[in-house]
């Protein structure tokens, strides 16, 4: 692949890892654990590597082991090429064991070096979330996750805390991170687990330095643009789940996925423009049913996890 160019940040953006503590297999078909690995190898050459971003859902059971074994890859990896480490949760997360493990999800920082975190302790009633620097561009990590549900939103606590951290501009601009993306949902199923108030965070939006938003939760890679009532629009990047791969060219009432594993290349350059390019996996095992939900098991699971 083309190095990045100059002045540009190149991002590996992942998302919906789906790591057990105990090495269960996600659906009861993709050991999650190896299909990181795979991907990160699949990475290797990826030159100019300034930022690694997990979109969330990270931990498939919420614990300290799950969140250990992924910290124990990415943050060598990210060292390794002097590179920024985000994490943010999303709905199978469980703030304890992700605060406990990988603290605020800023990891490393600009050029690789470890980010400190404070050791004050917070209810898991409260969103995880902050902000650090890389290349100098503001990267932003937004917690859309709401405890024993599958769907997203944001308070107008946290919008306000979103809209005072926008509110002065950063040297190149923004990057905002978070798991529910602010785009139509490819099936009945993530219809029903979406982001429940995505006018409310394009408002919060409205006027700032934000070039792009980095979301997950689809497991397919998904590129749209949200308008902002100014008229600005900002560029939604979904990348492609490593646990698996929503089939959306199947039933929009039933819900398959497939074994693969993904993730984007995404560079920003200095004036906000991007590219995003996808990469995948090549194992033999690729291709195949990882699980399907008829359109009765969507309905139980949507009226158990869903709004």
């Amino acid at each position: 692949m083309q190095p990045p160019a100059s002045r540009a940040l190149r991002i590996v953006h992942l998302s919906d890892t789906h790591l057990t503590g105990d090495g269960t297999l996600h659906q009861g078909t993709v050991d999650t654990t190896a299909a990181l690995d795979a991907i990160l190898d699949q990475l290797e050459q990826i030159p100019g590597v300034g930022l690694v971003v997990v979109s969330g859902d990270c931990s498939e059971d919420g614990s300290p082991a799950s969140y250990t074994a992924l910290r124990d890859r990415l943050v060598p990896w990210a060292a390794a090429r002097k590179a920024g480490l985000v994490l943010v949760p999303g709905n199978h997360d469980q703030r304890v064991g992700f605060r406990e493990v990988l603290g605020t999800g800023h990891l490393l920082g600009d050029g690789g070096g470890p980010i400190v975190h404070d050791l004050v302790h917070r209810d898991a009633s409260v969103p995880i979330g902050a902000v650090s620097s890389v290349a100098g561009r503001r990267i932003v990590t937004l917690d859309t996750s709401v405890p024993a549900a599958g769907w997203g939103e944001l308070s107008d606590e946290a919008l306000d805390r979103l809209r005072s951290t926008l509110r002065e501009p950063s040297e190149l601009g923004s990057v905002l991170v978070l798991h529910h993306p602010p785009l139509v949902a490819p099936s009945r199923l993530h219809a029903a687990l979406q982001l429940q108030n995505p006018d409310a965070l394009v408002a919060a939006l409205d006027g700032t330095d934000v070039v792009a938003v980095l979301a997950g939760h689809y497991h397919h890679a998904f590129t749209g643009q949200v308008a902002t009532p100014s008229g600005a629009r900002i560029p939604v990047l979904v990348a492609p789940g490593v646990a698996n791969d929503t089939d959306i060219t199947g039933s929009y009432e039933e819900e398959r996925a497939l074994v693969a594993s993904g993730a984007l290349i995404v560079d920003v350059d200095a004036d906000g423009a991007l590219w995003s390019t996808p990469v995948r996996t090549v194992r033999p095992s690729d291709g195949q049913e990882a699980v399907h939900h008829s359109a009765a098991q969507v309905q139980e699971i949507a009226g158990r996890f869903g709004r």
